[in-house]
């Protein structure tokens, strides 16, 4: 059976969740996170931003995406 991850915002979402599991008589198992690991993810995340090594430039890059794009909605001005 698959798993469900769930991150709540507050801790009284977390203890909706844990509310539900229990009258659901579902199997939990709540694994304590502090904010090392929500720096450590944003590390991570930062330390991959400009790794990227390839001949097109960002703005090539973006045009590329665009043009590859099925739904020309979504606003990519904020990677200008």
């Amino acid at each position: 059976m698959d798993s469900l991850i769930i991150e709540p915002a507050s801790q009284e979402d977390h203890q909706l969740f844990v509310d539900l599991a229990k009258r659901l008589k579902a199997k939990i198992r709540i694994n304590k996170m502090d904010n090392s690991t929500d720096v450590s993810r944003e590390a991570d995340f930062y330390a991959l931003f400009g790794s990227w090594q390839g001949e097109e430039s960002g703005e090539e890059m973006i045009k590329i995406i665009e043009e590859s794009r099925t739904n020309k909605e979504i606003d990519t001005s904020w990677a200008e």
